[in-house]
């Protein structure tokens, strides 16, 4: 974990500077060593919120440079490694209620991500009139 936490420090710190190519790279490290956490483990509560913190940051780094659907993907990830872990037979009431906890947030910031895209969407597309509205035939 304390591997994790550096990486996920090093890539912040370098977002805050403006560098986002090598955030993306600490973030993608983070993200990696979240997946491996988030595995059966001691702290449930642990690897599922490293993993939801890991793809949360790497989808607010590409929405910071207006790449949107990488950002979509980003939190699509995270949400089917949650689903994908909450299949695996066997899994203790503990760990199954992290990750039900960590699939709900990464389903209301999609969720919230759509919301904000389909209403930037709004604002910046304006159809254009038609010029012979008049003349529709109404049935």
């Amino acid at each position: 974990m304390d591997q994790w936490k550096r990486e996920t420090r090093s890539g912040n710190a370098l977002f805050e500077q403006g560098d986002y190519v090598m955030a993306e790279q600490h973030y993608l490290s983070a993200c990696h060593l979240a997946d491996i956490f988030l595995m059966p483990c001691a702290d449930p509560e642990g690897g599922v919120a490293a993993l939801v913190v890991s793809y949360q940051n790497l989808a607010e780094l590409y929405r910071a440079q207006g790449q949107h659907p990488q950002a979509m993907s980003a939190l699509q990830a995270a949400h089917a490694r949650l689903s994908h872990a909450l299949s695996a037979p066997g899994l203790c009431h503990a760990h199954q209620q992290a990750l039900l906890r960590g699939s709900g947030q990464v389903r209301m910031d999609i969720m919230n991500t759509v919301q904000w895209l389909g209403v930037s969407r709004q604002r910046t597309y304006r159809p254009t009139p038609a010029r012979h509205a008049a003349t529709r035939v109404h049935h």
